[in-house]
């Protein structure tokens, strides 16, 4: 059919068909779209059509009699629609008359007539109403371009679902596919092609009008030309607004004051006074000659987006028609319009260009580019002090004139550069000649072509008389090529070609210029109180970092020798104050000299790898690290008489050498599974002496590492400072893997040396899910006391800490029956002992497991329990004088967790044995889901303890379960009912 598009598959018992004019009468048709134009299929579904008899016209409307629609393509469907007569028009257009929507065989919703129209007036026209703005009517004019296609409204998770339903219909009436389009009068008539177009380009007016808060009128334009501009959009809206009230219920907005005036809102930016309010942007970039960018948002007030940007060009009349105007939770969020929806906003214009550098150049420069040259001005939103002082009733509170925008910051111009190239390279790059480039493909000749191919049948005809020859040379031979053995080629050998030598000495420029003015909001009440001459501070700062960098490499790793110069100059500067008081001023001018800054320092790195041509050793080296401060500035003045230093470098001043380390390394490395790593390290003067040491040793399945060393360190003793030598920690870990991994024992211990104890060890054996670990450390221990409880020990001491047992399995898909039945438990259970405070053990079990049948049900059950009394059960076996009340036999205990009988009845009331009990259960869910085709009916129930405080004050565990029950149609999931049993607490349709 002319309105449908995609897969579509037409059956019919008898048909009369004019293959010329494609117009023809089907008898006891059926048609099958996978997809449509009409509606909003839904993922997955099929759209079905049958009629006793339907026809098409040579303008692609199809009318069906007696006809049912569903997306069930059962034979016997589960929902359908059934009505004398179906209508799909060209456009993408359909109606109904005389329907009724069945469920099974139940009709549950009669419709007399629906029609939905996908046509659009030229205007764009939407109306409805909101509580604090009024009635509104919305235009929109596409004077070039046209309005894209609608997204799908997504609703929020904090929205309220009253309107889902609406909003699903909505959806699932609009169309796929935009179409091409005739205008007749004021209307734009859909037509049955689809719009190839781009969308991305227009220019629209805007026209809106609201019966309280007044008019807006405006433009939008956006364009992507191809050319210089890549991007550029511009809009601006101008509002005739009143200023809205609240009555004196304040619950109902009005356009008068408590005088019963009528204020129409102004606007004042700078002094510049206007009869209306505005906002709009500029907002164009582009990439030729130079890349560039300018963005100028400008808004009258902060509130003018809160009152006119609430707009929309698409008319959704179900939602329009159902439920008129707003909710109430829409009224109270409508009613908090003291809000501030724009508080800054920010000009900028911003340019870069990197030049084309000649190949005669290079490498001497490789780059040369501006990398930013921009300026910018900040505006900031401030309460207007004195118009409280200007009004005779309440309009002060409610006008958008209580707030105004200002310049807080203006940088005039910001710029970066960048230079770089290389003053020697060896070897010198070499330079590829482009090849040439033909405008048209260049072909032979046909009378030389031939010619070559006559050459090609002769030179094949010569070798053919040939071969005999070199046969009856290769019979006089004692061997032919074929007899003679094959290399063997070492698969291991990976030829590398290896330069002897290189270096290279290259540089970078990075010069930056940034200025900047402020202004003092202090000093504004009104808009009128700026002044642009009028400012707070200047500013500006300049800085051109000089890097120079030398690289030399011999027999490529055998030798690396690198040294970075870097020259940092920086200056800044107020030169104007004149906002800043006399104490004030002086700190800002002594901030500005401790900043200036022309400092120099080298950062040098030796590496030798001597072994690098053996396979075994390749990887050792000797690497040797320096970082010295040539030249530093430093501030010696005060604001008045600024005076610097320039200190050279000490080599015996560990602030001129700030890194000066020396490594050994010696890497062995047999095969895949063995290596052995040796690597000793110092810290150099005039840096405090540190020296440490690490070993690492790799065999099959194995792997052991051990670390230390000593340091300098300084102490005070008797008031006087002494060096004093300091062990670091000895730290070792070791660990075991077999089984692809799947088996390992980890192990890690410290040891103070320096004042003798071990610090911690941690040991753990793991397989598949299943963990064993003990964990002990240096700390405090504690003594339990009948009448005062745990009591921390004054000094600490080497102490088993924690021993835990862990598993958890993770999810695992059993089937049967064809995997039509899956079935996937899943454990996560441990249980942690603590050596310390052994009342504070406790156990975790969280099992799960979901059962499902294939199309038809999804059962899962999860719950979580937690024990935290288990210490009681071992109590007797440890002779520390702690008794726990309660049941010591652990499976007693267990079982009384289940007791809700007493004794000699059927239920306990009190509930003592399971209240005794040490097992407490956390939470307990079962999620049911049950397939109905296209439906799904999903129930879940969930039962955890919830700690409330009684009308008393007294406080207690709470165990009323959260039920939910719903059902849920497939093709459109706004469509359900929900029953919700909250906590006791019955909901429809929370």
């Amino acid at each position: 059919g002319g309105s449908s598009s995609g897969g579509e598959k037409i059956s019919a018992r008898s048909l009369l068909f004019n293959t010329a004019t494609l117009e023809g009468i089907f008898d006891n048709g059926r048609a099958v779209q996978t997809s449509s134009d009409a509606i909003n299929l839904p993922s997955g579904s099929t759209l079905v059509v049958s009629s006793s008899m339907f026809g098409k016209d040579s303008q692609s409307t199809i009318a069906f009699k007696n006809a049912s629609l569903t997306f069930c393509d059962d034979e016997n469907p589960h929902w359908k629609i059934r009505a004398t007569k179906i209508w799909l028009l060209p456009g993408g257009e359909f109606a109904f008359f005389n329907a009724l929507l069945f469920v099974g065989e139940i009709p549950v919703l009669y419709m007399p007539a629906f029609y939905y129209p996908k046509d659009e007036i030229i205007f764009n026209p939407t109306f409805g109403y909101d509580t604090r703005r009024g009635y509104y009517f919305q235009t929109t004019t596409y004077l070039y371009g046209r309005k894209p296609l609608e997204e799908n409204i997504e609703k929020s998770s904090d929205e309220k679902d009253d309107d889902e339903l609406s909003k699903g219909l909505y959806n699932f009436m609009k169309p796929t596919k935009l179409k091409e389009q005739r205008r007749e009068g004021i209307v734009l008539h859909n037509l049955d092609e689809d719009y190839t177009g781009d969308t991305s380009n227009y220019f629209k007016l805007m026209f809106d009008y609201y019966s309280i808060l007044g008019t807006m009128a405006g433009f939008d334009a956006v364009f992507k030309p191809k050319s210089y501009i890549n991007n550029f959009k511009a809009n601006l809206n101008l509002g005739f607004s009143n200023t809205v009230f609240l009555d004196d219920s304040g619950e109902v907005y009005v356009p008068f004051s408590s005088t019963g005036e009528r204020h129409k809102d102004k606007a004042n930016l700078l002094g510049i006074k206007t009869p209306f309010r505005y906002n709009g942007n500029l907002d164009l970039s582009g990439s030729s000659p130079f890349n560039f960018r300018i963005s100028m948002p400008i808004y009258s007030d902060p509130y003018f987006t809160d009152d006119f940007g609430e707009r929309t060009e698409y008319m959704d009349w179900i939602t329009f028609l159902t439920r008129g105007a707003k909710d109430e939770k829409e009224e109270e969020e409508d009613e908090d319009k003291d809000s501030v929806s724009v508080s800054t906003y920010t000009w900028n214009a911003s340019a870069s260009y990197s030049f084309n550098i000649p190949d005669a150049l290079k490498p001497f420069l490789r780059t040369l580019s501006i990398t930013d040259i921009s300026s910018s001005v900040i505006f900031n939103s401030k309460t207007n002090t004195a118009i409280a002082s200007e009004s005779t009733d309440d309009w002060y509170l409610y006008t958008p004139e209580r707030m105004f925008f200002y310049p807080s910051q203006v940088t005039p111009l910001k710029f970066s550069a960048n230079i770089e190239g290389a003053i020697i390279k060896y070897p010198l790059e070499e330079k590829q000649s482009k090849p040439v480039d033909f405008p048209y493909a260049l072909s032979v000749p046909d009378e030389f072509s031939d010619e070559q191919k006559k050459d090609n049948e002769s030179e094949s005809k010569s070798g053919e008389e040939k071969a005999p020859e070199k046969t009856e040379k290769a019979e006089e031979g004692v061997l032919d090529e074929k007899d003679l053995p094959l290399l063997d080629v070492r698969s291991d050998i990976n030829p590398t070609e290896i330069s002897d030598f290189e270096y290279e000495l290259k540089y970078s420029v990075t010069p930056q210029f940034s200025s900047q003015f402020a202004y003092d909001s202090t000093k504004y009440s009104t808009p009128d109180d700026f002044k642009w001459s009028e400012r707070q501070s200047s500013y500006y700062q300049v800085t051109s970092p000089v890097v120079v960098s030398s690289g030399l490499a011999f027999r490529e790793s055998l030798f690396n020798m690198n040294n970075v110069f870097t020259y940092t100059p920086f200056y800044q500067t107020h030169p104007s104050l004149d906002g800043y008081s006399d104490s004030d001023a002086a700190t800002v001018r002594k901030t500005d000299y401790q900043a200036r800054k022309k400092d120099l320092s080298v950062e040098n790195d030796v590496s030798v790898k001597p072994l690098i041509f053996n396979d075994v050793l390749k990887k050792s080296s000797i690497d040797w690290n320096t970082t010295i401060r040539l030249v530093r500035t430093e501030f010696i003045g005060d604001e008045e008489n600024p005076e610097w230093d320039y200190l050279t470098a000490d080599l015996s001043d560990e602030e001129s050498v700030t890194e000066h380390t020396l490594s050994a390394t010696i890497h062995a490395e047999e095969g895949k599974y063995f290596s052995q790593k040796l690597t000793l390290s110092t810290t150099l003067p005039p840096q405090k002496d540190k020296y440490e040491g690490d070993v690492k040793f790799t065999f099959p399945y194995t792997e052991l590492t051990f670390a230390s060393g000593v340091e300098k360190i300084e102490e005070t003793e008797s008031d006087e400072l002494v060096e004093n030598w300091r062990k670091l920690p000895f730290k070792q870990s070791a660990s075991l893997k077999f089984l692809d991994g799947d088996f390992a024992l980890t192990q890690s211990f410290n040891y103070n040396l320096e004042e003798h104890y071990a610090d911690s060890f941690k040991a753990a054996v793991s397989y598949g899910g299943l963990q064993v670990a003990y964990t002990a450390a240096y700390t405090y221990g504690y003594d339990f006391d009948e009448e005062e409880g745990w009591s921390i020990r004054s000094e600490r001491e080497f102490l088993p800490e924690t021993f835990s047992i862990a598993y958890t399995s993770g999810q695992k898909n059993f089937r049967y029956w064809k995997k039509r039945v899956t079935w996937a438990p899943s454990l996560s259970t441990s249980i942690v002992y603590d050596c310390i405070r052994p009342t504070n053990s406790y156990f975790k079990f969280i099992p799960a497991v979901t059962f499902k049948i294939n199309k038809f049900v999804n059962l899962t059950f999860s719950s979580e329990s937690r024990n935290s009394v288990i210490y009681r059960y071992i109590q007797d076996y440890t002779n520390n004088g702690m008794n726990l009340p309660g049941e010591t036999n652990v499976f007693k205990d267990l079982y009384n967790s289940f007791a809700f009988w007493g004794e000699g009845s059927m239920l306990d009331d009190g509930q003592m044995k399971r209240r005794s009990s040490g097992f407490k259960l956390k939470n307990l869910k079962i999620t049911l889901a049950h397939d109905l085709h296209d439906w799904d009916l999903v129930s879940s129930f969930e039962v955890k303890p919830r700690l409330i405080t009684n009308g008393d004050g007294s406080k207690s565990y709470n165990f009323e379960p959260n039920i939910s029950l719903s059902i849920v149609w497939r093709p459109m999931n706004a469509m359900k009912t929900e029953i919700v049993d909250e906590y006791g607490e019955l909901k429809l349709n929370p």
